[in-house]
């Protein structure tokens, strides 16, 4: 799925010329050798994801302020999509930094995880753990916290998931 006009398309009416004003924005920000590959954008367009080939940002508008955070794909230890009542959180982590989006469509934000994971595949020449597989894992991992699951139980699934 191409995420960036999928993102302009389902914006809507009204929202669609803004939204891809946003995306056109960000594109003249690119470095050389840089590609979009992917974007989604919050349906109030207050809140922006970017992928490209070499990095990732958040960026919050705030009036005519925009806030961004960056992270170089090398640099990412985890992408969480979890689902709340009627919108997606995405967090994003990497040493010592963090961000946060919200509102990005579902469909979309599970896209820009598996873009993401597949980046950093290529980037470590590992195989990263397909993210529904991850997203079982995190599971199992709350599961664990909450006393549901033994340590030992944990541990056996999540090898089992894995392959191992």
């Amino acid at each position: 799925m191409d995420t960036v006009e999928k993102t302009i398309k389902d914006a809507g009416f009204l929202m669609r010329k803004h939204v891809k004003g946003i995306i056109d924005m960000f594109r003249n920000t690119l470095m050389e050798g840089e590609e979009l590959l992917g974007a989604g954008v919050s349906a109030d367009a207050r809140e922006h994801l970017f992928v490209t080939n070499r990095r990732v940002v958040a960026q919050k508008a705030k009036g005519f302020k925009i806030k961004r955070k960056e992270f170089p794909i090398s640099s990412i230890s985890s992408f969480n999509v979890s689902s709340k009542m009627f919108s997606t959180e995405i967090e994003i982590v990497a040493s010592n930094n963090k961000a946060e989006v919200e509102g990005i469509p579902a469909d979309i934000a599970r896209e820009l995880k598996n873009l993401i994971y597949r980046l950093m595949s290529e980037e470590s020449g590992k195989t990263a753990p397909d993210a529904d597989v991850a997203e079982q894992i995190r599971k199992l991992a709350e599961l664990r916290d909450e006393g549901i699951l033994t340590e030992e139980e944990f541990a056996a699934k999540k090898k089992q998931l894995l392959g191992i």
